[in-house]
């Protein structure tokens, strides 16, 4: 096993559906190799969208998936549907038509170099912000610059423009993209026949149809994204009347298929296009920047996309994760399909788990105060008909009345799990866990909580895994402590009459001095970021049984600078700023 996995996040099966902290299968393969034998069974107690049971399949292992996660469990399904491409394709086509009509002429539009009737490729839309000084309204896109940025002041009286304090009226659509004469893509100003169709859409009956959940004050989304504030607390706001309408029409139609499996595919597709759908869909001078998957979050200027063309490529994408996963269909009938399954269970409660009958055990719980996954789930669980018990949520909350003790419920329902996953693996076998954090004080618990289940002290492989994320403003400017890459730690449950705990004691580290000596370490063609150092420095005090409590990446950051290193903003990586070393050295 290396120490470092890199597993960017570009496969087939990973790009085919959105879900939060997604490992990648080509991650999770090299563990289930190392630590079981074809045939054996393998668990994960917090399986988000199931990547370790389509890894497992992958490898001729069964696997045994819970979660809480009513999403996670309908993405792990849908990718396990074995269809034929053809009766995908042609299922894909039949639904989208049948849409269309009942949906009419609502993306009809006009290209105005000829003429003739298109249909939008997708539209864009702007905020519009109230001066609150002299009360004029400024529609945000037509007041950037050719190179997307925003205005100072206001265009009218010259007041400082500042997004938090200034009103906010309707939002507009400015612009619309479809076929030009040449067949590339054409984007011109929204059209008299534009604005008629959304003003028909918004009195359409089947609005009140649109499925949508609820976004509780008590949730931490709700504060964290300001919902409340913006009017935003209905999953079904997210989404402009024409694409609610068109997908409710798309929905009826994928649940009318007859056929199990093409309809539980259809169906992955569909919640696969929902971000996309909706306006959280940014919108920017160069590119699309996608839809943010871990808030509520909606862009100044942002996307209107035509349903029909987002739901038509996530078959496409679709057909290529299959193949990838199963191989190609001539193949498959000469293969033993090894048994995947998927229970909604707690971690701290695994009752379809039998004592000592598991023979691995590779999972991902959540990272402490980082995401919530049922807050985000609602948006796709509104059309499943099924939500998240976000109660049972190991998270940390960090805003409204489950603040209180909410690190103390995070390490209790981690330690039961843990104690879950001792109990159901069988004596001298081993379970890998995946964390990633920022604070020290997490590590510390992971490493008692795991000590305290009963696993061997010493952990038989501590794997630093890199998916290819960053976040360059928080690595830039040290003030959001943000880690790109995790840990897998790999630890043994101990056979029958061995002393569980090694006789090592876990004790508290010099966090100063390991990170001394790590920065010191460091040679200067090494182009890693802070988060691979900050991994190596946990990596280390793992393996010597000491617990780093009081360790933050940021204390890295302010080390790396302090020794002469600078980050760059465009790569995330560490250079040498000679510069900064000779001020340091004075």
């Amino acid at each position: 096993m290396p120490e470092t996995i890199t597993a960017p996040r570009t496969d087939p099966i990973y790009n085919c559906h959105a879900y939060l902290t997604k490992v990648p299968i080509g991650a999770i393969k090299p563990f289930i190799e190392a630590f079981t034998e074809p045939g054996d069974t393998m668990v994960d107690i917090f399986a988000g969208s199931g990547m370790s049971g389509l890894a497992a399949l992958n490898l001729g292992r069964n696997a045994k998936l819970s979660d809480i996660s009513a999403l996670g469990q309908h993405i792990a399904l849908g990718y396990l549907q074995n269809v034929s491409e053809d009766d995908l394709r042609k299922a894909g086509d039949e639904v989208i038509a049948k849409a269309r009509a009942a949906i009419g002429d609502y993306y009809q539009t006009q290209r105005q170099t000829d003429g003739d009737k298109q249909e939008m490729i997708r539209s864009v839309w702007s905020f519009t912000y109230v001066c609150p000084s002299c009360k004029s309204e400024m529609v945000y896109y037509n007041a950037l610059d050719e190179k997307g940025k925003a205005p100072a002041t206001c265009p009218s009286c010259d007041e400082p423009f500042v997004k938090r304090l200034w009103g906010r009226a309707d939002d507009v659509p400015v612009r619309v993209v479809v076929n030009g004469e040449n067949g590339k893509q054409s984007e011109q100003p929204i059209g008299e026949i534009d604005l008629k169709k959304i003003r028909t859409a918004a009195k359409d009956k089947r609005l009140k149809d649109i499925p949508s959940q609820t976004i509780e004050q008590d949730r931490e989304m709700y504060s964290r994204s300001g919902l409340g504030k913006a009017g935003m607390t209905e999953t079904r706001k997210f989404f402009s009347d024409r694409n609610a309408i068109a997908l409710l029409e798309l929905w009826k139609a994928i649940n009318e298929i007859k056929n199990r499996k093409i309809k539980q595919k259809l169906r992955f597709a569909f919640t696969a296009i929902l971000a996309r759908a909706s306006k959280r869909y940014q919108w920017s001078a160069k590119r699309p920047l996608n839809a943010q998957n871990q808030t509520y979050y909606i862009a100044p200027v942002y996307y209107e996309w035509n349903v029909f063309e987002l739901f038509g490529r996530k078959v496409s994408a679709s057909v290529k994760a299959n193949k990838t996963l199963f191989g190609d269909e001539k193949d498959i009938a000469d293969k033993e399909t090894p048994d995947i399954s998927y229970t909604l269970s707690s971690a701290d409660n695994l009752k379809h788990l039998d004592d000592a009958s598991i023979d691995y055990i590779f999972t991902d719980p959540p990272f402490g105060s980082n995401i919530f996954y049922s807050d985000m789930n609602l948006f796709h669980e509104a059309w499943l008909g099924k939500t998240t018990n976000y109660k049972s949520e190991a998270v940390v909350h960090t805003t409204g009345k489950r603040k209180k003790n909410a690190a103390e419920r995070y390490e209790h329902l981690l330690r039961k799990s843990f104690e879950e996953a001792y109990r159901a693996l069988k004596p001298g076998k081993h379970m890998s866990v995946v964390f990633g954090n920022s604070s020290g004080s997490i590590w510390g618990l992971v490493q008692r909580a795991l000590r305290d289940a009963g696993f061997k002290a010493a952990p038989v492989h501590v794997a630093i895994l890199d998916k290819g994320q960053r976040s360059v403003k928080g690595l830039s400017s040290g003030s959001e402590g943000v880690v790109t890459v995790d840990l897998v730690l790999t630890v043994q449950k101990p056979l029958k009459n061995e002393v569980a705990n090694d006789a090592h004691v876990l004790t508290n580290g010099d966090t100063s001095k390991l990170i001394k000596e790590a920065v010191s370490e460091l040679s200067d063609d090494e182009a890693e970021n802070p988060s691979h150092l900050y991994a190596r420095i946990l990596r280390k005090a793992i393996q010597k049984h000491l617990i780093l409590d009081y360790l933050h990446l940021g204390d890295v950051l302010i080390a790396l600078r302090n020794a002469g290193y600078g980050i760059d903003r465009k790569t995330g990586k560490l250079y040498v700023a000679e510069e900064e070393i000779e001020v340091a050295m004075g």
